[in-house]
């Protein structure tokens, strides 16, 4: 069962990402606060991690930034999602694998997600 890490401060957006996940078959871990986010990554070696762009006190930019520059974690998909859908136009600038604009369509949400995990899968 594919595992995605959801990181977004918004509590609604991110049970509302988790409800669609877990019921498309995906495990799912949340975190609704950016601290210590490199363990929390580490500890549950997800297949991809969804990463809210506007958390609060940091920015899910540099956090992809941080991400994609750690050797252990680079190869995790992620992908950044906002509702200021300007970052559509910079994402992969911060290392990010795609975009997902707020409010999202439901089957376009979960087909992106499921195209991410089917690639790293067959890049493993």
């Amino acid at each position: 069962m594919p595992k995605v890490l959801i990181i977004d401060d918004d509590i609604d957006g991110l049970f509302s990402a988790r409800f669609l996940l877990k019921k498309n078959g995906h495990e799912v871990v949340v975190l609704n606060k950016a601290e210590n986010f490199l363990a929390e990554i580490e500890s549950c070696n997800p297949n991809l991690i969804l990463l809210d762009v506007f958390l609060s006190g940091v920015d899910g930019r540099e956090i992809c930034q941080l991400i994609k520059h750690n050797e252990a974690l680079k190869k995790i998909p992620v992908i950044l999602y906002s509702a200021d859908d300007s970052v559509a136009d910079n994402y992969p600038v911060f290392g990010a694998n795609d975009f997902i604009a707020k409010p999202f369509d439901i089957y376009d949400f979960v087909a992106t997600i499921n195209a991410h995990i089917a690639a790293e899968v067959v890049t493993e």
